[in-house]
């Protein structure tokens, strides 16, 4: 059984739990909607995709922007890390979307950021740079395909 993490600037929506559940492949779900939506579920990952996973989600919440902050596709491998460190970043909507362009990106694993918490809610001369931690599968990336991907991300 498979393992997904998403975390969506968003709030539950009524029904979504069952909405999930009723998909084929999907296995347990467990909604947390305190900060931001955060959605852990097991899934067959011969029936179903994390891709597929998050357009159910976003599709059953209505959402036609870039919202994910974070996901987490549980590795049952060794993963290697790459981190992209900026001063300042586009805007929110550029940085949401780049997170939704890694997820997408067979190989990528794991993204998370300081974006909620040292960046986005704090005055422009106290924020520390925004990082974006990323954790791959070495043996379909590379450093330099890494390297590729960070100069083709809007953020």
């Amino acid at each position: 059984m498979s393992q997904l993490n998403i975390v969506i600037d968003s709030w539950e929506i009524k029904g979504l739990k069952e909405y999930l559940k009723a998909l084929n492949g999907i296995q347990d779900i467990v909604i947390k909607s305190e900060k931001y939506l955060d959605i852990y579920l097991k899934y067959d990952s011969k029936l179903i995709t994390p891709a597929i996973i998050k357009k159910e989600i976003l599709l059953y919440l209505d959402i036609k922007v870039p919202s994910l902050i974070s996901f987490n596709k549980y590795a049952e491998f060794k993963t290697k890390n790459y981190t992209i460190v900026r001063d300042n970043i586009c805007c929110e909507y550029c940085f949401k979307n780049a997170i939704e362009e890694l997820m997408e990106i067979e190989g990528i694993e794991k993204v998370k950021s300081n974006y909620t918490d040292d960046y986005f809610l704090k005055k422009s001369a106290e924020r520390e740079k925004m990082t974006i931690n990323i954790e791959y599968n070495p043996k379909i990336i590379d450093t330099l395909k890494m390297k590729q991907i960070e100069l083709n991300l809007t953020i």
